[in-house]
């Protein structure tokens, strides 16, 4: 079937039918100029009752929405992360929808929503022991609709993690301390073996500090994978949405052929009727 695989169908129809949870209608429009890839697909997903307007949705994050990077922003706080992200489009009530249950996802926790003037915050609520961990209860993502563009703004505390370098400053602490004394004779004429613990402590030491870094660094790097994601479908939705309003327009316009009428000279339309 054209250029698209087996697998690539069936992840295709796996994710229309996701969009169509988030669909209250059965809107089935198709955008103008299908290639033979898309009418193939849409073969297939009609037979499955598939809305073309989710199918055709998937199809194009299938293929891949060009969206510019995100941005780490320097909070100038080391206990925090933020990232933004921006893209073109604005969310209307089915894609908020769908964006709140990926955004849910991606921090496995459950969030409200709130509206303030032009911006959408979901914002994490933890249940149960979650709750007094901030970095469950601390992720906060911002919808800014701005003009005919949306703004993503993605945070989230990283006090928890910091909090791992508490035992990794106490052992260097003892380390150090211990190398010192049997420098400066504190364990007697018995110098080799503290000095070769406190070097392998300072060693441990340092091998914990770049792993709880590398834990810190992949957070920050998750966020700007999730707002890269949620620029893909919002710019997916505009993308999908913008076909199907080009479409309706189109449709709309009315053609009169030219030969429809025939011709009527401005002598023939001023010259007075006769009575019989």
């Amino acid at each position: 079937m054209g250029k698209l695989s087996d697998t690539e169908i069936r992840s295709i129809i796996q994710k229309a039918t996701l969009l169509k949870k988030f669909r209250e209608g059965s809107s089935s429009f198709s955008p103008g100029n299908e290639n033979d890839e898309l009418k193939k697909l849409f073969e297939i997903t009609d037979e499955l009752d598939l809305p073309r307007n989710g199918v055709y949705e998937a199809y194009l994050e299938h293929n891949g929405i060009p969206v510019t990077e995100p941005i780490l922003v320097d909070t100038l706080d080391y206990n925090s992360a933020k990232v933004i992200g921006f893209a073109n489009g604005r969310i209307d009530k089915e894609l908020l929808h769908e964006l709140k249950s990926h955004v849910e996802y991606h921090f496995n926790t459950m969030g409200n929503i709130s509206q303030r003037r032009n911006k959408i915050i979901w914002e994490a609520k933890p249940s149960g022991i979650s709750r007094l961990f901030a970095s469950s209860n601390s992720p906060k993502v911002e919808f800014e609709q701005i003009d005919n563009n949306t703004k993503i703004r993605v945070s989230k505390s990283l006090k928890t993690i910091n909090k791992l370098y508490l035992p990794a400053i106490a052992a260097a602490f003892g380390g150090f301390m211990m190398f010192a004394g049997s420098i400066y004779g504190e364990f007697g004429n018995d110098v080799a073996p503290p000095m070769i613990v406190s070097l392998l402590i300072l060693t441990g030491t340092y091998l914990y500090t770049r792993f709880v870094k590398g834990r810190k660094d992949k957070q920050k790097k998750d966020l700007q994978e999730l707002t890269e994601t949620l620029q893909g479908k919002i710019e997916r939705h505009f993308k999908a949405t913008a076909t199907h309003h080009k479409k309706e327009t189109n449709s709309s316009d009315i053609e009169i052929p030219e030969n429809d009428y025939e011709e009527v000279t401005f002598d023939e339309i001023s010259k007075p009727k006769m009575k019989e």
